[in-house]
């Protein structure tokens, strides 16, 4: 004799089925995602290094993933207008970002306005590295570090240095080098690196921390003179050139780098497709070339959860900078 099934228990099981729904149609959409377009925001004017490789991804995920890959570039903030547009954006694949260094691990300290930090986005992939580099214009004299250091500590006025953007790791590695030669720096701020060089090539602001693919062939042809490079190991672009480590200052060793993210809670499968996506990218002899030339080290396997703990190891390192300074961005 079978038993009837209880009245009471049907509205828990409609409700329970019902609840399940959303989860059936996402997953169903991820598994059909990408049918249309996609747009990547890039925080950098065109030309710019995140930008190029914004636009070398967006070339390849445009051939694997089978629907085109838009760049829309979003340079205001240092990052921070694109950031929070991801925030805003639908978690539904549609809408990426080229992350930077310093949108993700500088600015949530630096601006009070950011109000996020890493893991308030699905981090999917670190894609490039680049050390800075430290240089002048041959007009100031000074044409090696020991003759650099020796000017910056008899200058009566505060030396000045520039940086691509006020809030930048450009900017705080000039703080970190007035700290550790005990002297009193200026520090002025720019908005990209095309404008920071064209004024230490028109010796307007002679000094500065610059991104090393916008400033080799400024050295290379004997308009700027490099003193130290950030990275643990020698620049290929300037292999001549001794790192911060090699001139006793350590603690001044860093690399900017971009990668790939989208809004939080990206679904899995798509992650996982865009994770594939990116590791190809990287091992691809297109993208090694195309980042070579831009001066860029392409970083493969330092994707989800690696690339998030790096990311918030960073930010514990600047944000203790960011304090000791008082800087706070407008």
């Amino acid at each position: 004799m079978s038993t009837p099934t209880s009245t009471t228990t049907r509205p828990f099981t409609r409700l329970a089925l019902l609840g399940l729904l959303p989860l059936c149609l996402s997953a169903a959409h991820a598994q059909a995602w990408p049918d249309k377009a996609i747009k990547l925001l890039a925080p950098s004017t065109a030309g710019g290094p995140p930008d190029v490789y914004a636009r070398a991804l967006a070339d390849h995920l445009s051939k694997t993933l089978g629907q085109p890959v838009v760049v829309e570039n979003v340079p205001a903030v240092g990052g921070m207008i694109a950031a929070q547009q991801i925030q805003r954006a639908a978690a539904d694949g549609y809408t990426l970002l080229v992350n930077t260094a310093g949108m993700m691990t500088i600015t949530p300290s630096a601006n009070p306005k950011a109000r996020y930090q890493g893991a308030d986005f699905t981090q999917v992939c670190q894609g490039v590295e680049a050390a800075l580099v430290l240089a002048a214009n041959p007009q100031l004299g000074p044409k090696t570090w020991p003759q650099l250091s020796q000017w910056l500590k008899a200058e009566k006025t505060p030396p000045t240095y520039s940086s691509y953007s006020p809030g930048s790791p450009a900017h705080f590695l000039g703080y970190q080098l007035s700290e550790a030669l005990k002297v009193d720096m200026t520090h002025i701020p720019y908005k990209s690196s095309p404008q920071q060089i064209t004024d230490m090539i028109g010796n307007v602001t002679p000094l500065g921390f610059v991104q090393i693919a916008t400033a080799s062939p400024h050295i290379k042809a004997g308009k700027l003179v490099a003193f130290a490079t950030t990275g643990t190991q020698r620049s290929p672009q300037l292999p001549d050139v001794p790192t911060v480590g090699e001139i006793g200052l350590p603690q001044l060793a860093t690399t900017v780098w971009f990668g790939l993210s989208g809004p939080k809670g990206l679904p899995a499968p798509i992650v996982q497709r865009l994770t594939e996506a990116h590791q190809q990218f990287a091992a691809s002899a297109d993208a090694q070339a195309r980042m070579v030339t831009a001066g860029l080290t392409l970083t493969p396997g330092i994707c989800g959860d690696r690339f998030l703990k790096n990311m918030e190891a960073e930010s514990v390192r600047w944000g203790r900078v960011i304090k000791a300074s008082g800087f706070v961005a407008d």
